[in-house]
């Protein structure tokens, strides 16, 4: 198993390779030994003019031949021979290979070095001629999107949307619209610009706004949603191309410290926010005399919006001579714009802040709050009686996330957003094409942030849906349905909800983000991801040439380790062993075992799985599934007497080349280990 299909080989060659230790021209003849193949060796320093002549002169076979380029840095030395051919000739960028030989310099032996180079000229020849193109194709989808929650970053989505064309249901829980702008007061009136905003979106003709609304399930993905919604007066079964879900946030009580249920001395932040904006009960509140009076701010150390409410609310009381104010803080979060100025401004009005490790406890002694704490500064027990103590609240998930994350099968972050910590699906993405979150289902975030991300969750919307017609790959993932016997664990497995059936799975092309999960659980092999497919990695690894020794065959993810490769053999310090062998894959997950075990079948020394870290994986779950896998295969080499350590599993990122190098010297290093025992 070689070579598949007929094939051009384009050797980009220059002075640099024959410094680095490898004779183009034994290169070149080599390659022309290869089965179905020619090959043409091209100075990519020649005239545009003169390499297009060549270039057409060679590449009779017209522009759905394979081409495969190799050349030392190609995409800055052959940089017009991939323009060429992909601008003029016309070559289908499918069938388009760009091979970069710096893996194969750096050797000491120049045979070493050929070897090398021809090493990776053939995986690279037997991995094209078995990749097939993927085709796009247009798709009708409904251009309704359905926008869920009450925050102005719901409200900018639904109006957006609107005047794109698009057809909006707005539901929200509440019976009116009442979102929130963190980090003031509730009581504060909104300005013109968000005022306008509300009404807009409750004027609009193509908005119909759902109130006291509540999402009972969603069947189907990206591009063909139907969602069952439940209003007092109905329910309503609606088809929706996409959805944006922004549910505000709620305030909360901060941790309990024995607070009393009700005191009229011991008051929440939103109950002494509503007494403030009220002149008679503040004025029986705050007194109309001298007599002193000393409040505590207990806890806004949640979040920066939170101590920034609690400083709005201080500076009312600061501005009186008769006030004493103090802020008792276990740490002062203070990463939002201008919020350590504000914090240090009201030092400097009079405001007492008394860092603490823990909350004070808190008791009434003659109908007064008395607080008691260990002081860190002066090394000793404290009591403080004051007249009035204000507890932080606390911006959390909306009451509706926790049914949400159910019925969409979302992957939450622990405190119960709708988006998990996962850099990659940042900032609006979530494990399901076609729902996308904004502002406050993703965090507790300043309302300048929420109204960006809501920018960002249209733009999502109008690329996927294209006001109704979707463009998507054609045959990405394939499903043999003579070998499909409806088991359903690629639906149950699939991280992006891309999987119904009929008699048979069916994959949703729109929604499948290609990782191949699916492909490796299939227990009768019913799945192919196309360019990823059996066919090619057993083909790779049969072969393996033998001269290169140690033989690692590395199991990467384009996400994260693949990358890292690349940025590794650009290292002018990095070599890899000799008979070291990438095989890049879709994501960890589409690793199979039987991969794992073929390789030492075919002659591997040792196997590398590298994927992404922990919930950094942009198909959730994949490094898990790699893991699992890898530990499985590990347990069954050793009942075939072979060595489990020459097994390994790592994780790391795609800007870390250092531990890629380390991972794969710490594998040869175990190789020497073992070859000398």
């Amino acid at each position: 198993m070689s070579i598949a299909r007929d094939l051009d080989i384009i050797l980009a060659h220059g002075p640099e390779l024959s410094a680095s230790g490898i004779d183009y021209y034994k290169l070149g003849l080599w390659a022309a030994g290869l089965p179905k193949t020619r090959i043409l060796a091209l100075n990519p320093a020649l005239p545009r003019e003169e390499l297009a002549r060549r270039l057409r002169a060679f590449l009779y076979h017209g522009p759905k031949h394979r081409v495969l380029l190799a050349a030392l840095e190609p995409q800055r030395r052959a940089l017009n021979i991939i323009r060429l051919l992909l601008d003029e000739i016309g070559i289908n960028p499918e069938f388009l290979g760009v091979l970069d030989l710096q893996e194969a310099l750096g050797y000491l032996d120049p045979k070493t070095c050929s070897l090398k180079a021809e090493t990776l000229i053939r995986m690279a020849a037997i991995m094209l001629t078995r990749a097939e193109p993927i085709a796009t194709q247009e798709l009708t989808v409904p251009s309704r999107v359905l926008v869920y929650g009450d925050s102005f970053a719901a409200i900018k989505s639904a109006v957006d949307l609107a005047d794109q064309e698009y057809s909006v249901l707005l539901g929200f829980p509440g019976p009116t619209l009442h979102p929130l702008v963190p980090g003031v007061a509730l009581t504060q009136a909104l300005g013109e610009e968000l005022r306008q905003l509300a009404a807009q979106a409750q004027a609009h003709p193509a908005i119909r706004l759902l109130p006291q609304a509540r999402i009972l399930a969603v069947e189907g993905s990206a591009g063909n949603f139907q969602v069952r919604l439940k209003t007092p007066e109905e329910v309503l079964e609606e088809q929706v191309g996409a959805m944006i879900l922004a549910p505000e946030l709620e305030l909360r009580p901060g941790d309990a410290i024995g607070a009393p249920a009700s005191h009229p001395r011991v008051l929440t932040q939103t109950r002494l926010e509503e007494i403030l904006a009220a002149p008679e009960e503040a004025g029986d509140l705050l007194g109309t005399g001298d007599a002193p009076l000393q409040v505590a701010f207990l806890g806004p150390d949640s979040h920066p919006l939170a101590l920034r409410r609690a400083l709005e609310t201080a500076k009312k009381f600061l501005s009186r001579d008769n006030c004493q104010v103090l802020l008792f803080i276990r740490d002062a979060k203070v990463g939002a714009p201008g919020l350590e100025a504000d914090l240090e401004e009201a030092a400097s009005s009079g405001l007492i802040v008394v860092k603490l490790p823990g909350l004070p406890a808190l008791s009434l002694e003659n109908d007064r709050p008395r607080l008691r704490f260990f002081d860190p500064v002066m090394h000793q027990e404290e009591s403080l009686a004051c007249d009035l103590l204000v507890l932080a609240e606390v911006y959390g998930p909306g009451a509706a996330n926790a049914g949400l994350i159910g019925i969409l099968n979302l992957w939450p972050s622990p405190p119960g957003f709708l988006q998990g910590d996962n850099v990659r699906n940042l900032p609006v993405i979530t494990n399901r094409r076609g729902i996308y979150v904004a502002g406050p289902a993703r965090a507790a975030m300043e309302l300048d942030q929420a109204l960006a991300e809501a920018d960002a969750a249209v733009s999502e919307v109008h690329q996927l849906l294209g006001r109704g017609r979707a463009t998507a790959p054609q045959g990405r993932a394939v499903i043999d349905r003579g070998r499909c016997v409806l088991c359903l664990t690629c639906q149950r497995l699939c991280p992006h909800g891309a999987v119904s059936w009929d008699n048979r799975a069916i994959i949703n092309e729109l929604a499948c983000q290609g990782c191949g999960i699916c492909a490796s659980q299939c227990p009768n092999e019913a799945i192919q991801i196309r360019n990823f497919t059996d066919d090619q990695v057993a083909a790779a690894m049969e072969n393996l040439d033998p001269r290169l020794t140690p033989k690692i065959i590395a199991f990467l993810c384009q996400n994260s380790a693949w990358e890292a490769y690349l940025a590794a053999v650009k290292m002018h310090q990095a070599v890899l062993p000799p008979g070291f062998t990438p095989l890049r894959m879709p994501c960890a997950g589409k690793i199979d075992i039987d991969y794992l075990l073929k390789a030492f079948t075919h002659g591997a020394d040792a196997v590398l799985v590298l994927g992404c870290h922990p919930d950094n994986c942009r198909s959730q779950q994949g490094n898990a599934h790699a893991l699992f896998r890898v530990e499985r295969a590990q347990v069954m080499l050793e009942e075939a007497g072979v060595d489990p350590r020459r097994l390994v599993f790592r994780t790391l990122a795609a800007n870390a080349p250092q531990d890629f190098l380390a991972a794969v010297r710490h594998l040869a290093d175990l190789l020497e280990g073992l070859k000398a025992a």
